[in-house]
């Protein structure tokens, strides 16, 4: 595998991945910009209409013939939070040249339809194509109410929420139904212009064989944009605990209750954090599936995450309502089990393989690379996953300890039935 990253044109980066054994290439191209309510939506359906047509394929319909020609190429859009950030995605995949029956120019064809959408979009008069633009509104709008649908997505969204209360962290990627709503084709074409000229910009190419006229076609298309001054966004932005923690509790429709527990930390040490969160509820031998789940049947699940961007940690767990109290009590007995020293050394081992298991799966497909060195671009470095197995590998008992130690109960969330059932 061949990494390399540079920088093409001030605050844009461009990675290019080689390896052999692809047979398609992808780029992304992704748009980071400060998670903020006033434009989260207007954003999310901005870069959303990009995927739908452009000035030469006027219609979906016509794209997706377009696509559909070059052996099933594809263009998409998609959107995610990082911590305080708002990741906004436009990428496309196609079929390597060197696999193509009449030795078509595959890659030629998709650079154009990727320019055509991210640089000369559907739009007139300062406003995107309505028809475009609806479909991407109306996609956006069918996202936010199905949050509520998953309850135990939706139980951790609203105890992050209540956790980062007055941070960026606080807002959904896809910002308020409200917002969605009042968004036309005309806003949403101002916010992908200031998008263009503020966001800072990140592309990442996965191919079989080096090629650098992906590089100096995008190189040369943005060059030719009005670009602001650099602005350095923060990806990785700890939060404070709150003095004493904070209960919310929220009645829903539901027959089963759902309790989130978040802890946040003043460490630095994100490895053992890491390794401390694997051992107490990531895998299926964790203290917290082992103990609340399996031996007291308190929990229908529980499972615990840390969330590197806000250094912080998660439980997010199904119970009876009956068994709240029992569950939130053992969940926080099991860490300070942790916090005691009262693990073993086939703990550590075990979590060792499980990360090694999801570290060696880095590379399985392209859009694992892509996630990876993005991650590694915010946190600043270009570790490999091997490199970060063996960080891990140099974690000792005593900083497992002192990483639970250092995890403070910020939020307990509720969510209960509307009756008992």
């Amino acid at each position: 595998m061949i990494y390399k990253r540079e920088q093409i044109a001030p605050n844009i980066g461009y990675t290019a991945i080689v390896d052999k054994k692809f047979k398609t290439d992808v780029l992304s191209v992704k748009f980071i910009t400060d998670l903020c309510p006033e434009t989260n939506a207007e954003n999310s359906i901005a870069v959303g209409t990009l995927a739908t047509s452009n000035t030469k394929y006027k219609t979906l319909a016509e794209l997706t013939s377009k696509l559909a020609s070059l052996y099933g190429s594809s263009v998409y859009a998609d959107v995610k939070k990082r911590g305080d950030i708002q990741v906004l995605s436009f990428g496309a995949s196609w079929l390597d040249n060197a696999y193509a029956l009449e030795n078509e120019d595959i890659t030629s064809e998709m650079l154009e339809i990727v320019s055509d959408c991210i640089f000369r979009p559907n739009a007139e008069g300062n406003k995107f194509d309505e028809a475009s633009f609806n479909i991407r509104k109306n996609d956006l709008l069918d996202k936010i109410d199905a949050e509520i649908n998953n309850k135990r997505g939706y139980a951790v969204s609203q105890a992050f929420e209540t956790a980062f209360r007055g941070e960026p962290a606080e807002y959904s990627c896809y910002g308020k139904r409200k917002q969605a709503e009042a968004s036309t084709p005309e806003s949403a074409y101002n916010a992908y212009c200031e998008l263009m000229k503020n966001a800072q910009i990140e592309i990442f190419f996965v191919s079989p064989e080096e090629n650098s006229s992906v590089k100096e076609k995008l190189a040369a298309e943005f060059s030719a944009v009005k670009r602001s001054e650099p602005e350095s966004y923060r990806f990785t932005s700890a939060s404070i605990a709150k003095a004493e923690p904070e209960y919310a509790e929220e009645k829903l429709d539901v027959n089963q209750s759902k309790m989130v527990l978040v802890f946040k930390s003043d460490s630095d040490d994100k490895e053992a954090l890491k390794l401390m969160s694997t051992i107490y509820g990531e895998t299926p031998f964790s203290k917290l599936f082992a103990n609340v789940r399996e031996k007291l049947s308190l929990c229908y699940y529980c499972a615990s995450g840390y969330i590197n961007s806000k250094n912080s940690l998660s439980v997010d767990s199904g119970v009876e309502t009956a068994n709240i109290e029992k569950a939130r009590n053992e969940i926080l007995n099991q860490l300070d089990e942790i916090k005691n020293g009262n693990f073993e050394q086939s703990d550590i081992d075990n979590s060792l393989l499980s990360l090694d298991n999801a570290l060696t799966a880095v590379g399985d497909i392209p859009s694992s690379y892509i996630g990876w060195y993005f991650g590694r671009f915010c946190e600043g470095d270009d570790a490999s996953p091997e490199d970060i197995a063996e960080k891990y590998k140099c974690v000792t008992k005593e900083r497992i300890i002192n990483a639970a130690k250092s995890l403070k109960l910020d939020t307990v969330y509720i969510m209960s039935p509307k009756e008992d059932k």
